[in-house]
């Protein structure tokens, strides 16, 4: 983030709106979807005073009340000087999950983002966001003090080492255009706490003490029934590790009866939301998951140092992509463009994705599907680097997981030459031209389809090694101690 906040907002919002957000058609044998709300809101530098919350005996200035920002358009609310000071803070909304022994799903005390399923009720996906925010944490993201920004791509979210959906997520970014921010009133039933965190935090690169792994059971992820096998599953291929952020676990609210110190009365199960650093003596909170891939996704489109000078200062002259203001006496003045248009793409579920066993024609297997988005390789040059357009691109790959023995990581390497091309390609149409085609891809869905294709195969392969280990040890182990016995007989 840079010097002025403001900046990166602006360019934040625009890189949203002007981005067209693939929506992924449900597959008939899985219709069910989600909806989630990622919460802006610009902290106000401390030294700031406002109109209604003058301390007493202060005679500094004062912001007044007309320049809060509640009910501006965008860019206005932008340019106000409490949101250009230099110590404002750019802040995003988390929750944590309330525990298990709560009332918990699966989900229990991971760090996520306001929202859950879409109800036959719903009118539409934005509208699940505003219901199941103001369910949760008790605000409103109708009233005038927040905006909609925009919406990020939808994801696939899936179980059993990919081969099963489990629903479709669509993501809605909201912004506070006030300096207070209303008080939560958090349904402890699924609801621990809510944290305001600094979007400085979230953005790459990260120190390596703000980057560790999640140890996560696979044999929970492949769901297995019997004991024996769960077991057997663990020793044969380990865990995975998912990759995490660490933040500062230091919530701004807490839930009614939820007692903090509750996290550490028994270890947390993999995939938690919280961790206790034993050096530091400190709590974390472990975001991971597709909350960070949502988070990265977010914040993919702020400003880096390869396109800063695409940024738009509040008061600069109209550019390209801006618009003049018909309505506004200045003619410098510009404003945001309204949301582009959404592109529909296929769900990798989808059955035309997958070869039928009837033999339909046109039906298409995940080889076939991945083999159709590859290009040629080239390594990008330098001038096509710079061109790289914001908010798109593979960096959500980086949530998906390694495995703790590193044979089961050489396979995965061996296997994913798929998966690799695929992202080598999603990477090419961010650097190269802006092309339609691309647009319509579902690149997402074929890096996961594709990874979690090379894990499969992974696993198999170090399963039949070990499994063929295991004999030959017992083998020459029968054939060690009937040895012995023999020899032992005739002395």
């Amino acid at each position: 983030m840079s010097d002025v906040p403001a900046h990166n907002v602006l360019a934040l919002i625009q890189s949203v709106r002007l981005t067209p957000p693939r929506l992924i058609l449900s597959p008939p044998t899985q219709p069910r979807r989600a909806s989630v709300a990622l919460i802006i809101r610009m902290k106000p530098a401390p030294e700031l005073v406002f109109e209604g919350a003058v301390p007493d005996g202060y005679a500094g200035p004062v912001v007044p009340q007309e320049e809060f920002g509640v009910g501006m358009q965008f860019d206005d609310f932008l340019r106000l000087d409490w949101v250009n000071h230099p110590d404002t803070v750019p802040e995003l909304l988390f929750i944590r999950r309330a525990p298990a022994g709560t009332g918990g799903s699966r989900w229990s005390s991971h760090i996520a983002f306001p929202g859950g399923r879409q109800e036959p009720s719903d009118d539409s996906a934005v509208y699940t966001a505003l219901r199941e925010t103001w369910e949760e944490i008790g605000i409103d993201l109708a009233e005038s003090n927040f905006v909609q920004v925009g919406r990020l791509d939808e994801r696939e979210i899936t179980t059993s080492l990919g081969k099963r959906l489990l629903m479709i997520l669509s993501p809605f970014v909201f912004l506070q255009t006030s300096p207070f921010s209303p008080t939560p009133e958090l349904q402890s039933s699924e609801v621990s706490t809510v944290h305001w965190i600094p979007m400085s935090s979230l953005t790459p690169p990260f120190d390596p003490g703000q980057w560790a792994y999640i140890d996560i059971d696979i044999s929970t992820r492949l769901s297995p029934r019997n004991q024996l096998v769960r077991w057997a599953l663990r020793g044969l291929v380990g865990q995975m590790q998912f990759g995490c952020i660490l933040l500062p676990d230091e919530p701004d609210y807490v839930a009614e009866g939820f007692d903090l110190s509750m996290e550490f009365e028994e270890p947390p199960e993999g995939g938690s939301g919280t961790w206790f650093d034993a050096k530091s003596g400190k709590r974390l909170l472990r975001l991971w998951g597709l909350s960070l891939g949502m988070s990265l996704d977010l914040v993919a489109h702020c400003p880096n140092q390869e396109n800063n000078s695409r940024l738009v200062t509040p008061g600069s002259p109209t550019t390209s992509r801006f618009r003049s203001d018909s309505s506004g006496s200045s003619p410098t003045r510009s404003t945001i463009f309204g949301p582009r248009t959404p592109v529909t793409v296929n769900s990798t579920f989808d059955q035309q994705w997958f070869a039928s066993d009837s033999g339909t024609p046109g039906a298409r297997t995940t080889t076939a599907m991945a083999d159709s988005l590859l290009k040629p390789k080239r390594k990008p040059s330098v001038q096509i680097i710079e061109k790289r357009r914001r908010g798109v691109g593979p960096g959500v790959t980086a949530v998906f997981p390694r495995f703790s023995y590193p044979d089961v990581n050489f396979w995965i390497w061996v296997f994913g030459r798929r998966y690799r091309r695929v992202v080598r390609s999603w990477e090419e149409s961010v650097h190269g031209p802006d092309r339609a085609a691309d647009r319509r891809t579902n690149w997402s869905g074929a890096a996961l389809s594709t990874f979690y294709q090379a894990v499969r195969h992974a696993l198999v392969v170090a399963i039949i090694i070990r499994g063929l280990a295991a004999l030959g040890g017992i083998a020459g182990l029968t054939y060690w101690i009937l040895r012995t016995v023999k020899v032992g007989g005739e002395l």
